[in-house]
């Protein structure tokens, strides 16, 4: 049975630590498109939960909806460009700007583990 993680969102402003980590992101060049940057993301089954910002998608105002809540699409491939994380979704791809604390980058190890571990079983 899988193990149950209860997550919580106490508001959407950011740290000063998230913000900086953001705002660094967003100055940097990649590879791809960024869709979305993701603060506070944690790993849950092959699927990255977060505060997303810059989303590409806007809501029924035909606004984007920065400091929402986001579960992605299942993570395809992930990789590290500089100090960011991107994942790949087949739908977009996310820069992990910060993790959740308490849990958040050790999921995401797993996340990495996981996949590891399927390869060398190719």
């Amino acid at each position: 049975m899988p193990e149950i993680i209860e997550i919580e969102f106490h508001s959407k402003y950011l740290s000063d630590f998230q913000l900086s980590r953001l705002v660094q992101a967003s100055f940097r060049k990649y590879t791809v498109a960024i869709t979305a940057f993701i603060s506070d993301a944690v790993i849950i089954e092959d699927r990255c939960l977060g505060v997303f910002f810059d989303q590409l998608q806007e809501d029924d105002a035909y606004r984007t909806a920065n400091g929402g809540i986001i579960c992605t699409k299942k993570i395809q491939r992930a990789w590290k460009e500089g100090r960011f994380w991107i994942l790949d979704t087949g739908e977009g791809n996310y820069l992990v700007g910060s993790f959740k604390r308490g849990g958040g980058r050790r999921s995401f190890l797993e996340l990495l583990r996981s996949c590891e571990r399927l390869k060398s079983e190719d």
